[in-house]
């Protein structure tokens, strides 16, 4: 039984592709995603090989303040096993194209609710997290939210939103007459703090929608980056044949969220730093390892693919 847990959140600063091998439909590298629901995703696995990798580059610089076997396991699983536990990272925020307000940040009913059971998981104390349900061909936005197409209410009735559409992508939804409830203002603010702080997260507030889960399904299926590629002859300077393929990657400004859990640590740490014999330590030096760093996730690191901005909250 794990005793400590923690939230890391991942902001794509460039499209990242974390493959899912070759595929016979007309993606022929497509993205990791989750068998029940078609969601995007980051394997627990290779965030956690990658975490570990940032780890053994601290200490050949000589900044590491953890054991890397006792945290992480050792390279020869028979000698002991980790001691820390990280969940494949969910989506949380999708960004799609908007008519007014360049994009917009999606999100589901289905999501939110399985986000809240998470954080509840991981022993976070949530309060006033009230979810609104959305029919699929309405949109929830503030009411003054620069996403709306026409803010002018008719009949001189400032709570009558016929008027009021919302276009991403290439639907047009109009806006859920529901009021934004201080319950809903309670959980963006909530998101906000989870986040990475950028100048584009500051206006969370401003691009933030609720679309129902169907839209959300369909969207992040569909509204995806596809780039055609090929290889090229050195020879010849020119496209190899038969080498054209397609890649599949999930959008830069997409946010995604996992948790990690720790215990004590099964195997004896030899170096003199007792600071983290117990789980609440592995927790804060898990923390101060990857907590607002940069890093790359998936393939195609060379041509700038998979950098994000991790935050870590415990």
């Amino acid at each position: 039984m794990y005793k400590k847990s923690g939230l890391i959140t991942y902001y794509a600063l460039t499209p990242v592709h974390t493959g899912a091998g070759s595929s016979v439909s007309y993606i022929d590298l497509p993205v990791q995603r989750e068998r029940h629901t078609s969601f995007p995703i980051m394997a627990g696995s290779g965030l956690k090989g990658v975490f570990r990798a940032l780890a053994e580059r601290d200490r050949e610089k000589g900044n590491l303040e953890l054991n890397i076997d006792e945290i992480f396991g050792p390279e020869d699983g028979s000698k002991g096993s980790s001691c820390v536990a990280f969940t494949d990272a969910k989506i949380l925020l999708y960004p799609v194209r908007s008519v007014k307000n360049t994009f917009a940040w999606i999100t589901c009913p289905f999501v939110l609710k399985r986000f809240k059971e998470d954080l509840e998981s991981a022993g976070k104390e949530i309060k006033n997290f009230s979810i609104p349900e959305v029919s699929d061909n309405k949109i929830i936005v503030a009411s003054n939210s620069p996403l709306i197409i026409n803010n002018n209410p008719t009949n001189n009735n400032p709570n009558n939103n016929n008027s009021k559409k919302v276009g991403l992508e290439e639907f047009v939804f109009d806006v859920d007459n529901t009021q934004i409830d201080n319950n809903l203002i309670d959980l963006i603010e909530k998101i906000k703090g989870y986040i990475p702080d950028t100048e584009t997260t500051q206006n969370l507030s401003a691009r933030f929608a609720i679309v129902s889960d169907n839209v959300f399904t369909d969207l992040v299926n569909y509204a995806v980056e596809v780039r055609t590629r090929i290889k090229i002859d050195q020879t010849t300077g020119t496209a190899s044949s038969g080498a054209l393929f397609t890649v599949e990657m999930v959008p830069s400004e997409s946010i995604f969220y996992s948790l990690v859990f720790a215990d004590d640590p099964k195997i004896k740490n030899n170096s003199n730093d007792n600071s983290n014999d117990d789980a609440n330590g592995v927790i804060n030096k898990i923390k101060n390892l990857i907590d607002n760093k940069v890093i790359q996730v998936g393939g195609d690191e060379t041509i700038g693919l998979g950098f994000v901005k991790v935050k870590f909250i415990n």
